[in-house]
């Protein structure tokens, strides 16, 4: 039987995540205020030479640093002036945002060029924010390999480990003895510059297993590379999620992890540093649409970030227009007895603060898969507690201010503590039903969550308040 064996290089992330190591200490030194403001300076002045000059022997992830913190308009003048000098490396190390500005500065050929220097995931990065026009011209013109592998990754949905992993790693068959094993790694001229561990496939090209080059390097000649792997491997399907790989690596503390179809045939590699940028990724895209923002607000022109927050503003609108409309009912009672149009805010305020807490809770454990159906209840059932407490906690102390704060009213401190309670309550219970619901739903909950809890503490804050007083006061 005829020894099958493939490889190719391995993603350069690898070689990335040295390079950021070391252009960390280069960058407090070079990159620095002034030395980006006298880059600005001589781009400013239009004096080439002294531009090339100063950014020339800069690391890829240097320069795409650079690139970020220059202006717009002094961001493409660098590019026209780097031409095709620029190191395609630089283009995977920039901001999505800065990324897509950048490229859309670029003709066809020059993204071309590009894109036959990069590795067919980082190409994928690039052409997925394209439409599918422009994304056909430009494939049709890269190398024949790289064609198929970007198409076939294009095919796959985005954000899943078919649009994650690399196509580029390295196989041997799992019956291969250790000496036969080495002396191919001797041998070859093929290898990748930097590789970690070898994925062992049976004769159908399915994975069985993986082998650490430590572990090789100790193993008998004689020994069997089947008799040594590392066995216990989970291989990831193609269409998984990106989330849900960044959750197994955590889980079983993998350093990297093959990928394979639907007839489990091995077809790519993930590696840990492929998904530390997922979880920073999915981490801050958390954080920021709880908000209503974006993560690359800071590279976008402000009608971008207008256009993309206005509509976040607009449904906070709607929902604070829903809790003045619950004060407007009880307006009489307002003008009757001033003091409450004082307090009412609190018991809002305090509820919305409560909710948050919890929501942002259960959202990451959403996105962590910590909170399950098997704790589901539990979980629902301690953030009852939570806010029961938080609730006559501060219902005492509320009710203690307003009896020394509005001493001539005497039933008040009773109807803001109550209402303090029944609202704390209801928003801890908010905070983790409203994500659950949305999750159930198949929604974001980090988007939309928010939202409807501004419109629960807020309106039922003041229905509550104001309720109460107008049964007891009137």
């Amino acid at each position: 039987m005829s020894k099958r064996v493939k490889h190719k290089s391995l993603p350069k992330s690898s070689k990335n995540f040295k390079k950021k190591k070391q252009s960390k200490n280069k960058q407090a030194l070079g990159l620095g205020p002034k030395f980006v403001r006298s880059v600005k300076n001589a781009l400013r002045d239009d004096d080439t030479i002294h531009v090339r000059k100063i950014v020339e022997g800069l690391s890829e992830y240097d320069l795409a640093h650079l690139i970020e913190a220059l202006p717009w308009h002094l961001r493409t003048k660098l590019i026209e002036i780097l031409g095709d000098k620029i190191n395609p490396e630089v283009f995977p190390e920039l901001n999505d945002v800065v990324q897509e500005q950048v490229i859309d500065s670029l003709n066809e050929p020059q993204i071309v060029k590009i894109a036959n220097e990069l590795d067919s995931d980082e190409v994928v990065e690039i052409l997925e924010h394209m439409d599918e026009n422009e994304q056909n011209s430009i494939i049709q013109k890269l190398d024949p390999e790289l064609q198929h592998q970007v198409q076939s990754s294009l095919s796959y949905p985005e954000d899943s480990a078919g649009r994650l992993m690399s196509r580029a790693f390295v196989s041997m068959p799992d019956w291969w003895s250790v000496k036969e094993a080495k002396e191919y790694l001797l041998k070859s001229e093929d290898l990748p510059e930097d590789f970690y561990e070898i994925c062992l496939t049976d004769e159908k090209f399915r994975p069985t297993g993986q082998i650490a080059l430590d572990k090789l390097v100790r193993a008998k000649p004689s020994d069997s590379l089947f008799d040594i792997m590392d066995g216990e491997i989970v291989p990831i399907s193609v269409d998984t999620d990106q989330e849900e790989v960044a959750h197994m690596f955590r889980e079983y503390g993998w350093r990297s992890a093959m990928v394979v179809d639907n007839r489990e045939h091995l077809i790519g590699v993930i590696s840990i540093d492929d998904v530390m940028e997922v979880i920073h990724e999915e981490a801050s895209e958390d954080i920021m649409l709880m908000s209503g923002t974006e993560e690359g607000d800071v590279f976008r022109s402000p009608l971008s970030i207008f256009r993309s927050r206005i509509v976040w503003l607009i449904t906070n609108l709607c929902a604070t227009i829903v809790a003045a409309s619950v004060v407007k009912e009880f307006q009489a009672i307002i003008a009757q007895i001033s003091v409450l149009a004082v307090l009412m805010p609190i018991v809002a305020s305090m509820g919305g603060t409560t909710g948050q807490q919890t929501l942002a809770v259960v959202v990451r454990a959403l996105a962590t898969k910590e909170l399950t159906s098997g704790n589901t209840l539990r979980m629902i059932f301690k953030e009852f507690l939570v806010g029961l407490m938080n609730g006559l906690l501060f219902a005492g102390l509320i009710a203690l201010i307003t009896y020394f704060w509005f001493p001539e009213y005497k039933v008040i401190p009773y109807i803001i503590a109550l209402a303090m309670l029944i609202n704390l309550t209801i928003a801890s219970l908010a905070g983790i039903l409203i994500p659950l619901t949305l999750n159930k739903l198949k929604a974001d909950p980090a988007i939309a969550s928010g939202v409807f809890l501004i419109a629960i503490t807020d309106s039922g804050g003041f229905f509550i308040f104001l309720g109460l007083a107008q049964a007891f006061l009137i």
